[in-house]
């Protein structure tokens, strides 16, 4: 009686310790599976954000590319138009008609030009550069038309026997005095060259700091 107990005990546990192995291999199996699977998708996501990191970096590259560019092609029209701008401060009162003329229209041409490329390149500009552009702008339509009555009056002279002579009207000539009296402004032209020196050194700043 007791050998049958004792053999129905042992074939019990042994049937147990073989389904227990069982179980405990399966759950091992299934923890493995598990980590496996954890892993492609922590895999996927890192490489996920990889792309997006890189598509950003690209993104952000283009940007910055862009910037510079269109940096780059507005300084040396700045420079021409100080350079012109000083040239109108300096000779507006004593150059003759005829060279005067010819440096307030390459002024005109000067500005024409600074104000296409801001209009176009506008969208790209760094904010503080279009902040002291918008500043810069405002001055230099006033400039402009300041030099647009000065080039009217100085169309109605000329040089003749190393004299000038008035070759115009005087209704002509009353009318743009009153116009050049509203527009003039003591220091506007000197001004205008401060705030070009202001937006050149925001530009100049601006590469510096991605050195």
């Amino acid at each position: 009686m007791n050998n049958l107990i004792k053999e129905a005990l042992d074939e019990y546990f042994s049937d147990f310790k073989k389904y227990h192995l069982i179980i405990l291999i399966a759950f091992t199996v299934i923890i493995a599976l598990i980590q496996v699977i954890q892993s492609i998708l922590v895999s996927k996501k890192i490489e996920k954000f990889k792309n997006e990191l890189k598509k950003s970096e690209i993104k952000f590259s283009k940007y910055n590319q862009l910037q510079v560019q269109a940096l780059n092609e507005l300084y040396p029209i700045l420079s021409e138009l100080l350079i012109y701008t000083a040239s109108v401060e300096i000779e507006l009162k004593k150059a003759s008609p005829e060279k005067l003329n010819l440096l307030l229209e390459d002024w005109g041409k000067a500005f024409a030009k600074v104000i296409e490329n801001y209009i176009l390149k506008r969208y790209i500009l760094p904010n503080n550069i279009k902040k002291e552009f918008g500043k810069l702008t405002g001055i230099l339509d006033e400039v402009n038309a300041y030099v647009r009555a000065e080039k009217k009056m100085s169309s109605l002279f000329a040089t003749i026997n190393n004299k000038v002579e008035f070759m115009g009207k005087d209704k002509e000539r009353e009318e743009i005095s009153d116009e050049l009296i509203k527009l003039k402004k003591d220091g506007l032209v000197y001004d205008s060259m401060i705030e070009i020196n202001k937006l050149q050194s925001e530009i100049e700043n601006y590469f510096e700091s991605i050195e």
